[in-house]
This record gives structure tokens, sequence and C-alpha cells, in this order.
């Protein structure tokens, strides 16, 4: 499931990102799944966690500098 989820998230046009970190609030120290998007995007269906793992979401337009 877990596998089939990240796929379907990482085809969506405002998920820029998919990766392993802290989540908010950092200072908690719960490591979790993080789904970076750009915008506030209203179709975006994220569960709080997979198979047991926290997922968050990280809102960012990401850009090279």
């Amino acid at each position: 499931m877990r596998d089939r989820l990240i796929a379907r998230l990482s085809t969506h046009p405002a998920v820029t990102n998919i990766d392993i970190g802290l989540l908010d609030p950092p200072e908690a120290g719960v490591i979790g799944v993080r789904i970076h998007v750009r915008g506030k995007p209203d179709d975006l269906s994220v569960p709080a966690e997979i198979d047991g793992i926290p997922v968050g979401i990280v809102r960012g337009d990401y850009r090279l500098q």
C-alpha cells in the first residue's frame, strides 16, 4: 500500500518531493514521511500515516538560486 500511495502522490502536479525527516513541529522529534507541495492543493488527499509511519505535509515553492 505504501508504494502505491507514494507512486500516486508523486505524480500529483503540486508535489515537488517526498522524503523522510522531522515533521512539524521539529522540536517534537517525530520522524516520518514528508510530502513537499507547492501552494495549497484542494485535491491532494494525504493520510495521517502509512503502514504506521506518520505523514506530514511541507509547503513551499522551491527554486534554484
